[in-house]
């Protein structure tokens, strides 16, 4: 059995929002095999039944800290707080969330971490911003390093 889930979030038609989601394309040829990669969502929910059972997930994110873009980020989830905000939608149901839910059902891996890297854009596009795509290679390296497997190639 897997014990290590990564799982890439990201919505890939909203240009560096979509970081997460690439970031788990460039890892794949990468992990060993008790690695599971999942492609995760914008609703966090569909993500539940990836962590029960697991001792260690990894999430890959974009977010907007106001930082640099292209900056990565490595943290536990609850070493930051989410602003709290009232939901209008299902929608709106994220990685703390999930990470909650999991908590109630006793399903919650007992180690956490969270990559992220600052976005630029998150309009509607394909592509990556040039900054998120640079930062791409190093925050897989971090990752990699993370579920103790080899850093990505020097020349990726």
């Amino acid at each position: 059995m897997k014990n290590i889930v990564v799982i890439g979030i990201g919505n890939t038609i909203k240009s560096d929002d979509a970081a997460g989601v690439k970031a788990l394309e460039m890892l794949e040829p990468l992990v060993s095999d008790d690695v599971e990669l999942v492609e995760g969502s914008v609703y966090c929910a569909d993500m539940l039944p990836f962590l029960e059972g697991k001792r260690k997930a990894i999430f890959i994110d974009g977010i907007d800290s106001g930082e640099e873009p292209g900056a990565i980020f490595r943290f536990a989830p609850d070493e930051v707080r989410e602003e709290k905000k009232i939901s209008l939608s299902i929608h709106d149901f994220g990685v703390y969330e999930l990470i909650m839910s999991a908590r109630l059902l006793e399903q919650c891996p007992e180690e956490l971490v969270m990559f992220c890297v600052q976005v630029k854009d998150t309009g509607v596009g394909r592509e990556l911003s040039p900054e998120v795509e640079a930062a791409l290679p190093r925050l897989c390296e971090l990752v990699l390093e993370e579920v103790g497997g080899r850093p990505a190639a020097s020349g990726r």
